[in-house]
């Protein structure tokens, strides 16, 4: 029987070993089911040694300018869906390094299997309320599960139509969306949460008010400010964009 796997990729300088462990000793903590845990990386140095390591995916597109595009590192997740790396087989998670691990994550493995199921992304979603010719069917790709090989048509439509898919789509996961438009579905919204649309308040009362834990939610999401380590501390851009100190994060995140 294949085991349950996790995935996660980590490449430069932006994102140390620490990231690697934290999220392995999150999902170790929070899976009942024996697992496999991987990380596509260009280095392994201080990486646990319960975490698989294999080299990042030999994709031959020229990543290093996809790096040098503003938001364009995040194309570097279409490699994922190449066939036969890391020798995945069965359903696979992938988790960005700085998502944390809160509750139990058995169940995202049971949940509508057999699709590619994703992060409804917030800002689309929110988005399609009011600009009624937006459907808001965009995935926000910071925790996915897919099958390797049949979602692998990601990794085939991009290599024939590279050029194309970047003047059409400003970042990954609106394309990833695109591709596989008839076999998403989105994650239950209590799973999946997002720091700042779930847990912060809005102005006035995050100037006052301890971002909240929600109810059932297995992993926090964090897109743009505050970091994980921002928030925990407290976090002060403007008095509409602060949050109070969220202490209850430290456990998770340290």
């Amino acid at each position: 029987m294949t085991k349950p796997t996790f995935l996660c990729i980590k490449w430069g300088k932006k994102y140390g070993c620490e990231y690697v462990n934290r999220l392995f000793n999150g999902v170790d903590n929070n899976m009942d089911a024996d697992f496999r845990f991987v990380c596509l990386t260009d280095n392994k140095k201080g990486i646990d040694k319960r975490v698989e390591i294999y080299p990042l995916p030999d994709t031959g597109f020229d990543e290093n300018k996809f790096d040098s595009i503003k938001g364009g590192e995040t194309w570097r997740k279409v490699g994922l869906f190449k066939p036969d790396i890391a020798d995945l087989d069965g359903d696979v998670i992938f988790l960005d390094l700085d998502v944390v691990i809160t509750g139990k994550l058995d169940d995202l493995f049971e949940y509508q299997k057999g699709k590619f199921v994703v992060i409804q992304d917030w800002l689309e979603k929110r988005r399609s309320k009011v600009m009624l010719w937006r459907d808001g069917r965009v995935g926000n790709t910071s925790v996915f599960r897919f099958n390797p090989k049949q979602h692998s048509k990601v990794f085939e439509h991009f290599s024939k139509n590279t050029q194309w898919a970047l003047n059409n789509f400003r970042i990954e996961q609106q394309y990833v969306s695109w591709v596989l438009r008839n076999e998403t579905v989105f994650w239950k919204p209590q799973w999946i949460c997002s720091f700042k649309r779930n847990c912060c308040y809005l102005f006035p009362l995050n100037l006052f008010l301890t971002p909240k834990k929600p109810d059932d939610m297995r992993i926090l999401v964090f897109h743009g400010h505050p970091l994980p380590n921002q928030a925990i501390k407290g976090y002060k851009k403007n008095i509409f964009k602060s949050s109070k100190p969220c202490k209850w994060l430290s456990k998770y995140w340290n």
